[in-house]
């Protein structure tokens, strides 16, 4: 479960960042997106730490 998890949040990720960059014209929602892509990055790698 926690490595599907870790390779979605990955993905959702990548594709929120890549939205968010291609739709600068909109300054609130691709801020947001970004943002919302980092943070789902970073989830993914602290899922892949081992604990």
């Amino acid at each position: 479960m926690g490595f599907f998890a870790m390779v979605v949040s990955m993905l959702l990720g990548i594709l929120f960042v890549t939205i968010g960059i291609s739709r600068r014209k909109q300054k609130r929602w691709s801020i947001i997106l970004i943002v919302l892509g980092i943070v789902f990055v970073i989830f993914a790698v602290y899922l892949g730490f081992p604990k």
